[in-house]
């Protein structure tokens, strides 16, 4: 009886197996092998085998190690700031009350919005002379704060940065809120009677009880900046002088180019880099969550 019930499971579990295994493993596993050639759109019938060269070109190539820092850059400066405002958001609308109801949905309303759109309504925010952020600082007789956020090298990642944030910290508020929300009251009581303060309540029961929280918008996060592409190629397209050149930015381009081959390349390295940092820190915050 206990055979025909494991059977009958293995076939509910089939449909889902082979749609991952079409859409996802064969696809994954034939790219990592097309990194090993020289398959291009000019020789497109004429497939090579040609073993590292691709990797070795890759590694020696100024551009690549550019899109490497940039890419990881946005990604802990993405995380770090949708994580710590998610939670001061959340800290900000937990009483409940319908104006605190009202503003958790106006929080979360601009992951409703496509990336792409969310570029274009930054883009013009950014303009150097029409943009209302620099009209804004001109206004208020803050004319050194007015910069050319997307084509200065030393501003345009950051200002993508903070757009990221704006788009997404609504998504760790409501994590970090729905958290907030599963802790019993007897913690807070208990804290209470013993006399500690509301950051004492935060800082010794809150945050060590809201562990699995931070690991899920951790990973999330962590996951969605190494893959940024939309952010980029939606703004700068890579630009000023590869200062926003990012992994992604830099696989679509060598597709894009041709190179199949080489951005097959490109892309298992980079499907690596993300498996490689989400387990490391997957598995640090896992080791401090907290049963309750």
């Amino acid at each position: 009886m206990k055979k025909k019930k494991s059977i009958y499971a293995w076939w509910l579990l089939l449909p889902a197996i082979l749609i991952y295994a079409i859409f996802f493993i064969i696809p994954n596993v034939a790219g990592m092998a097309l990194g090993f050639t020289d398959w291009n759109v000019y020789f497109f019938d004429d497939i090579r085998f040609n073993g590292l060269e691709n990797f070795a070109r890759l590694f020696g190539e100024k551009t690549f190690w550019i899109a490497v820092k940039n890419t990881f850059y946005f990604a802990i400066m993405t995380v770090v700031l949708k994580n710590v405002l998610g939670f001061l958001l959340a800290l900000a609308v937990r009483r409940e009350s319908r104006f605190n109801s009202y503003l958790r949905t106006v929080i979360f309303l601009p992951i409703m919005i496509s990336s792409i759109v969310v570029c274009i309504i930054f883009v013009s925010i950014y303009n150097p002379s029409t943009g209302i952020l620099n009209q804004f600082l001109n206004g208020i007789g803050l004319h050194a704060l007015a910069k050319s956020w997307l084509v200065d090298e030393r501003y345009a990642m950051n200002a993508i940065v903070a757009m990221e944030v704006w788009q997404w910290a609504g998504l760790n508020m409501l994590i970090f809120y729905s958290g907030m929300q599963a802790i019993p009251s007897e913690y807070y009581e208990a804290a209470k009677i013993d006399g500690a303060s509301y950051w004492q309540e935060v800082r010794y029961v809150m945050l060590p009880l809201m562990v699995q929280s931070f690991t899920i918008t951790f990973i999330f996060s962590i996951i969605s900046g190494l893959k940024v592409f939309s952010q980029v190629y939606g703004t700068t397209n890579g630009g000023p002088a590869d200062s926003t050149q990012v992994m992604a930015t830099f696989l679509y381009r060598s597709f894009s180019h041709g190179h199949y081959g080489y951005s097959a390349a490109v892309g298992f390295v980079f499907m690596v880099l993300i498996m490689l940092f989400s387990a490391i820190v997957f598995g640090i915050l896992r080791k401090k969550e907290v049963e309750y």
